[in-house]
């Protein structure tokens, strides 16, 4: 979130509204808001319709194999404090960008929690859509 909020002036130049949808209850929608400053809207999705319309699973395998474990263990050996699990841990997340017309430009179901497009990646993909390609 942090990469998002650093380049929002760029998405603002792109005119592209980043929004961010959880599945989460709005009391821990409202903590995450204030812990992480996001300045992009969010839509809560208790029922997860937006997570199966976009092909967005849940694997218990994926989110607790050896790369995850390894990756926040890096986090905390770097002395990161990890936040408690909310929700469902299994829940899988993932990235799209959609244009005015409806029209899916980037799809990037995440194969596991640590798995997520760059920010310059998508910023990419904005710029594509915007010349009309992708």
């Amino acid at each position: 979130m942090a990469q998002l909020r650093q380049r929002q002036d760029e998405f603002s130049r792109l005119n592209v509204q980043v929004l961010i949808i959880s599945f989460g209850t709005e009391y821990w929608a409202k903590v995450w808001l204030e812990e992480t400053g996001a300045p992009f809207p969010l839509l809560l999705d208790p029922e997860r319709r937006v997570y199966r319309a976009y092909g967005l699973g849940r694997s218990v395998l994926r989110v607790w194999s050896p790369k995850v474990a390894w990756h926040y263990l890096r986090l905390m050996m770097a002395g990161r404090r990890l936040k408690p699990i909310l929700g469902d841990p299994h829940q899988l997340g993932g990235d799209f960008i959609v244009d005015p017309g409806g029209t899916v430009r980037l799809a990037h179901p995440s194969r596991d929690p640590t798995d997520r497009p760059s920010v310059e990646a998508l910023l990419k993909a904005l710029r594509e859509t915007a010349k009309g390609g992708v």
